[in-house]
């Protein structure tokens, strides 16, 4: 690639950027500028493209890094104004700062440095996806966020418990689920439990006299009554959040459901044994379109399972770990999709690759890993040609 026209260097940050123009190479066209991520300012930006393109015929290319979610807000005024950009990865932009002699680091300077990339042919086109992509890929990460606080609520519940009332544990199977928690909040907020209130929590599986039994059985227990209003009020503070909870990750499924009925990759990758609805919509959300990979290795790097090499002079490393450095939530699925298709032969092909490593000696983890780098393979395969899982 060589210089064929204007660019703009553009270093993103928390809610303001820098930019630098430029005419062509080392040819600066004004100062640097600072501009807030609002519209207004973004018309700024607009204003200098169309300043540059007046003067050089030809409308110039933007350059900025993928700063965490702080650039997809600029993505997407970009792709509203039809300007072509590209998106740098953070770790090559780092490379070529580091090539100066000089330890300058200034948001201008950034700027430079990515206007300066394009000028040597080291960036290329950004792949953009598809809106059902990025859709299902924004449900499935606030979907994981959701159950991670979920999670941490019921361990902090349990503590709560514990010392307030430790027999409830015995009372409901699923000490968690949504009839337990109603039960549990009526009784702290010293509600009269009537049989109005008993058939209003009973639900379709459970009936009024088992609801009955259960209130009875839990108001006979001394320790909760004898405990301290603080301890109610704590207790009762983290069932409400449990049941809000429960209903926030109730339409997150159900939405991400919907998105996924109209995906038929996803149904690929439900043909894959050991890979149920949410792992499917889970790896889908973080693999995206496979033609943007040429090869199954690339894959693979993008989910971080390559090894590093390291090697000077006669020396060869043999000890060598995974990079680490691609998607941990496509490494997380992949992890998940291995036990699932090991514990009891549910993918034999998996499990027969399993024991073959296993008896070779390999650790447990070594393996897993080799398994999760073999999925990968067969999720490239399915998704490239469009047809389903074969045993």
């Amino acid at each position: 690639m060589t210089w064929k026209q204007a660019v703009i260097g553009l270093d993103v940050a928390k809610g303001a950027s820098v930019f630098q123009a430029f005419v062509k190479r080392n040819e600066v066209y004004g100062k640097p500028e600072q501009i807030s991520h609002t519209e207004d300012e973004f018309e700024r930006l607009g204003d200098v493209i169309r300043r540059l393109e007046e003067l050089t015929g030809e409308r110039p290319v933007v350059v900025l890094e993928a700063t965490g979610h702080y650039h997809r807000i600029i993505v997407a005024y970009l792709e509203r104004m039809g300007i072509m950009h590209f998106i740098v990865n953070p770790l090559l932009s780092k490379r070529s700062k580091s090539t100066q002699l000089r330890k300058v680091k200034t948001d201008a300077t950034d700027a430079w440095h990515l206007a300066e990339m394009y000028c040597r042919g080291d960036v290329q086109p950004h792949r953009r996806w598809a809106d059902k992509i990025t859709e299902i890929q924004h449900l499935t990460r606030q979907h994981e966020f959701m159950t991670s606080q979920f999670v941490q609520s019921k361990l902090n519940a349990r503590a709560l418990l514990d010392q307030a009332c430790p027999a409830y544990e015995g009372v409901f199977r699923d000490m968690f689920s949504k009839t337990a928690l109603q039960v549990l909040r009526l009784l702290l907020c010293e509600t009269s439990v009537t049989e109005e209130v008993i058939r209003e929590t009973a639900g379709s599986s459970h009936g009024k006299a088992w609801i009955r039994a259960k209130v009875e059985r839990i108001q006979s227990m001394p320790t909760l009554s004898k405990s301290s209003a603080s301890q109610r009020t704590a207790l009762l503070c983290i069932v409400e959040v449990l049941l809000a909870q429960q209903e926030q990750l109730s339409q997150l499924e159900k939405k991400i459901q919907e998105e996924a009925m109209e995906i038929p990759e996803i149904e690929l990758l439900k043909t894959i044994p050991g890979i149920g609805d949410r792992l499917a919509v889970a790896l889908f959300a973080e693999i995206g379109d496979v033609s943007q990979f040429g090869e199954p290795k690339q894959l693979v790097a993008y989910a971080g399972l390559d090894p590093t090499v390291h090697s000077s002079g006669q020396f060869m490393a043999t000890s060598t770990r995974i990079t680490k450095r691609g998607s941990k939530r496509l490494r997380r699925a992949l992890y998940l999709a291995v036990q699932c298709g090991i514990r009891g032969s549910t993918n034999e092909k998996l499990r027969t690759y399993y024991d073959k490593k296993r008896k070779e000696g390999k650790p447990y983890k070594v393996t897993v890993i080799a398994c999760a780098d073999k999925l990968l393979h067969h999720i490239y395969a399915i998704l490239k040609k469009g047809t389903p899982y074969t045993v």
